[in-house]
């Protein structure tokens, strides 16, 4: 909104996330619901047969995407995962797809820095305060060919020498960070 104000960004455990290896794989982590256009991601790897895509989560898109999947083997649907298992998936993907739409901020970007992996995300609302572009993600357009493009181009070589980057501005969201700026606000308002 080009609006110059104080910003307090939600707070990410960003400890909790580690980075583990490079697998050869995309995560897509959320609820699935028509806002969040998995279904977009679902409909470019459709398209891309030796790139693996998984999905985690549930919501009413559910099986309307398990659907469109149906013949394409190199898409897994996990359904919901304890949240130690989604930390795992985090730690080991090549990185994460994100497409929100008018997303005000979304944690994905911000828990897949913290795993050590960028974030191939739409060009819109809070995904463009989390990532910084070509450095920690690729700020896209939501279009099945930008989509695919990125997750052709992205390697788990080329996302391993994105780590250092991603972890440190990861950092910006932790809950430690947070807590001092609250309090400095409130101080500030008393």
């Amino acid at each position: 909104y080009k609006i110059k104000s104080k910003v307090i960004y939600p707070p990410v455990e960003t400890e909790k996330f580690k980075p583990k290896s490079y697998e050869d794989f995309y995560l897509v982590p959320g609820r699935l619901m028509r806002e969040k256009r998995v279904d977009l991601i679902v409909d470019a790897f459709n398209e891309l047969p030796d790139k693996k895509l998984v999905v985690v989560g549930d919501g009413p898109e559910l099986s309307s995407l398990m659907k469109m999947a149906a013949d394409s083997p190199n898409i897994k649907f996990l359904g919901t995962v304890s949240f130690d298992a989604l930390v795992d998936l985090y730690s080991r993907c090549t990185a994460t797809v994100y497409m929100p739409l008018n997303e005000d901020f979304g944690l994905v970007p911000v828990e897949s820095m913290a795993s050590g992996k960028p974030c191939i995300a739409v060009n819109d609302g809070g995904c463009k305060e989390a990532i910084v572009d070509n450095e920690t993600g690729f700020l896209i357009e939501p279009t099945k060919a930008e989509i695919k493009k990125h997750v052709n181009n992205l390697t788990p070589e080329n996302a391993r020498e994105m780590k250092k980057d991603c972890l440190k501005r990861s950092e910006m969201f932790d809950v430690k960070v947070f807590v001092k700026n609250i309090k400095k606000e409130i101080q500030n308002v008393i």
